[in-house]
This record gives C-alpha cells, sequence and structure tokens, in this order.
C-alpha cells in the first residue's frame, strides 16, 4: 500500500474513535463500534480490495470495544485506545513506511520544536497555571456542579488551540477563543469572585501560549507575529 493509503489510514482511525465523545446518540458500545466500522470502511473505500485495509478495519472496531463507555472518569481511555488503533493501523498498512515517516519528522528540527512547544503549553504550564488559579479558587462559590474536571480538559483545549493560531501566524484568530469561552461562561459572570478567576485563568493561558507559540516561531526562522520569513 502507498503513501496515500497510509495517512488515509492514520487519519480516519483517530478521527472515527474519538468522534464518538461528542455525540450522545454513539455512547452505547455497539452503537459507537457500528458508527466507527463505517467511518472507518467508507475512509479506506478506494483501497478495500486489499485484505490489509479489513485488517484495519477490525483492528479499529475491536479497540473501540474495550472502553465499556466514554466516561468523564476515565477520560484517557479513549484515547489511549486511538493512539494503539492508529500504531495498529500504521504497522498493518506499511510498518517500514510509517517508520521512515517518524523517523523524516522526528530528524526535523522545525517538527520537534514544533511539538515540544506544543506539549509545554498544553500540559506543562497548565501544571503552573492551576497552581496559581488555586490561590483564587477558594474565594469562589462551589455551590454549582459542572462535570468532573472538565476545567482542566477545557484549558487544554484552550491553550492547545492558542497555541497552534500563533504557530500558524494568526494571532487575529486567538481572539475568537476567547469569545467563544466567554459566551459559554457568561451567565456566571454576575459573580464578582468567579468573573475574577475567570479572567486571570483566561490571561494566563492566552500569555503562555502567545509566548510559546511566538517563541517556536522565531526558533524556526520566521516572524513571531507575521506568517513571513524572517
Amino acid at each position: 500500500m502507498s503513501r496515500d493509503e497510509l495517512i488515509r489510514a492514520t487519519v480516519a482511525v483517530p478521527v472515527a474513535m474519538l468522534l464518538p465523545l461528542s455525540i450522545t446518540a454513539l455512547q452505547h458500545r455497539a452503537i459507537r463500534m457500528v458508527a466507527v466500522g463505517t467511518l472507518v470502511t467508507a475512509a479506506l473505500a478506494p483501497h478495500l480490495g486489499d485484505w490489509r485495509a479489513w485488517l484495519v478495519v477490525v483492528g479499529t472496531v475491536v479497540a473501540t470495544a474495550i472502553p465499556k463507555s466514554y466516561s468523564p472518569k476515565t477520560p484517557a481511555l479513549p484515547l489511549v485506545c486511538a493512539v494503539v488503533a492508529t500504531m495498529w493501523a500504521a504497522g498493518v498498512v506499511d510498518l517500514g513506511l510509517a517508520w521512515q515517516a517518524l523517523q523524516s519528522a522526528g530528524g526535523d528540527r522545525d517538527v520537534v520544536l514544533v511539538v515540544a512547544g506544543g506539549l509545554a503549553a498544553v500540559f506543562i504550564s497548565g501544571v503552573l497555571i492551576g497552581r496559581v488559579l488555586g490561590v483564587f479558587a477558594r474565594a469562589i462559590p462551589h455551590h454549582a456542579v459542572g462535570m468532573e474536571n472538565a476545567g482542566r480538559y477545557i484549558g487544554w483545549l484552550e491553550r492547545a488551540l492558542l497555541y497552534a493560531l500563533f504557530v500558524a501566524g494568526a494571532p487575529d484568530a486567538a481572539a475568537l477563543v476567547i469569545a467563544g469561552k466567554s459566551v459559554a461562561r457568561f451567565p456566571s459572570f454576575a459573580e464578582e469572585e468567579f468573573a475574577e478567576y475567570y479572567l486571570i485563568g483566561s490571561f494566563l493561558s492566552l500569555g503562555v501560549a502567545a509566548g510559546l507559540g511566538m517563541a517556536v516561531r522565531a526558533s524556526i526562522g520566521l516572524h513571531p507575529l507575521v506568517p513571513t520569513r524572517v
């Protein structure tokens, strides 16, 4: 199988497996397996004459069946299963080609810097921001009940999007991320303590993501803000 088939498989598998996280109707295991199998089969439709394509479909459906449900208490399990299934798909399609692609990406200094900056922006800075916000969190009335650990995942997604936008040279689009988050939180702004807590957290996330994004752009030879070469 060719590079095109490898790309199709390694993109379709994680997308299909993680899609049910946002669709309530697909939470039941059996329905989820059928939906994921259908999506992967459709993505690999041009190559279903090759037995390896069917192995990818079967492996993906089996990996999808492992989590009984997508519970907020075990958010990492679906992600781990998706990663394992993607590795399986890459190995089945063409292990040698997949390994060459990894070596090529790992040997590219720019790729390594962008990925390292993203991990730092999303996870490492998250620990630091959490400690800073912990001081202010004590002043907020805890009468509202939300999804368990939702704030952490929102923070991860927020910083990932902001970092990606700054690295892509579109810092003005970062305002849309902050605006979208603010709309969802608007009803809670009536409480002054929460509004202050929210602003501190949002500005910290924005500052970290922007700083790392601009630093990475400069380190790979791009203007920190403008999408042109220095």
